[in-house]
């Protein structure tokens, strides 16, 4: 199997474009991203413990029912897919590994649907900034995909504040078109350290799905949950 060379690990938006039409790969395959990880599971969180980090994760796990063909309210959450009961666990879950393990959170945002909205407000405890660049892209012409990929890493390679770390909730089209990122599961997280150069790339650091951060708590098993909607 081919891997990618540095220079294609920041390929421009639109290329990435055939990552959405390739074949499936396994989804505990974590070469079938384009960014390699510096850094797995323990040693992930560990780096987090001292601040400086941007994570960027698709929210938890969601219902079995897809947003309102007719046209999604963010102002009614009965207009769109929501998180499932497994999905508000796995927030609450988030919220107490992060104390657990005493990883300090600064600022959190969050895409103005409802399910990237109550992750983030089940894990941290407090309502999330709304910021639009981490809604979805799906109706989007590729130009304004582009634009808004490159505002996306501009907010990734972007220092937090002294001691602690950003947290964006997004969806999983964004992680796909911006950097080539898996998004399997739901609620995976991709954690990035921000160069403060105005170069767009930030150092990928690795990834942390919902059960790891359960199992470096220590906390009981999640149920077993269903099969993720698109």
């Amino acid at each position: 199997m081919h891997r990618p060379s540095t220079r294609s690990l920041w390929l421009a938006p639109v290329v990435l474009v055939s990552l959405l039409a390739a074949p499936a790969a396994r989804a505990d395959d974590p070469l079938r991203q384009e960014l390699v990880a510096r850094h797995a599971g323990p040693e992930v969180a560990q780096k987090l413990k001292d601040g400086g980090y941007v994570i960027l994760m698709r929210h938890m796990a969601t219902i079995h029912e897809p947003d309102q063909w007719s046209g999604v309210d963010l102002e009614d959450c009965s207009t769109q897919r929501l998180l499932s009961e497994v999905g508000k666990q796995q927030a609450r879950d988030l919220g107490t590994a992060f104390r657990t393990l005493g990883i300090p959170v600064g600022a959190v945002l969050a895409s103005p649907y409802c399910r990237t909205r109550e992750t983030a407000e089940l894990a941290f405890g407090a309502p999330p900034t709304v910021d639009p660049i981490l809604s979805t892209w799906d109706h989007l012409p590729v130009d304004q995909k582009t634009r808004k990929a490159t505002e996306l890493r501009k907010i990734l390679d972007t220092t937090p504040a002294a001691g602690t770390n950003t947290v964006l909730v997004t969806h999983t089209g964004n992680l796909l078109w911006s950097l080539g990122l898996d998004s399997k599961p739901e609620g995976l997280a991709h954690v990035f350290q921000p160069t403060g150069l105005p170069i767009l790339r930030p150092t990928y650091i690795g990834r942390l799905d919902p059960d790891q951060w359960r199992a470096l708590a220590g906390l009981r098993p999640a149920a077993e949950a269903a099969p993720a909607a698109e």
